[in-house]
């Protein structure tokens, strides 16, 4: 089983199955969901499909396994990240926010609280469109 913790020491893509281990049996009612998860964050490195998957997963748990999507909860948070670009100007990237997954119950609301961010704690003035993205930090990129 995956210590606590023990998400930080993990490569972050080569070591993903050790992270979804614990999970297979608790949510095998979710294999589909897991396994594209594996792939979205393994084969074909997508994180936003990554973070659907996420959200496909706590909302189909059984309750008593929903503190076993903890450290997936944490190495998502730890490898993708939240951009803010330019939707005017070639997409030119204007901040870069940290996903944080543990006040969201669902995709939509985990995406609303970062745009709340944006629309009333930020001034981009220079642009009047205003794309958000998910996307792997560097680390993540380069592995």
């Amino acid at each position: 089983m995956v210590s606590d913790r023990s998400y930080l020491r993990m490569s972050p893509i080569s070591n993903f199955d050790q992270l979804l281990a614990p999970i297979a049996q608790p949510l095998r009612a979710q294999a589909d969901t897991l396994l594209d998860l594996r792939d979205a964050a393994t084969e074909h490195p997508h994180p936003g499909r990554c973070i659907s998957c996420y959200f496909r997963l706590l909302e189909n748990a059984p309750e008593k396994a929903t503190a076993q999507l903890t450290p997936l909860r944490r190495w998502l948070e730890e490898h993708v990240e939240i951009v803010a670009l330019d939707g005017q100007h070639d997409d030119r990237e204007l901040e870069v926010f940290p996903l944080e997954l543990g006040g969201a119950d669902n995709l939509e609301a985990c995406c609303r609280g970062t745009i709340r961010t944006v629309l009333h704690d930020r001034a981009f003035t220079a642009t009047d469109r205003i794309a958000m993205q998910f996307r792997f930090r560097n680390s993540v990129a380069a592995a």
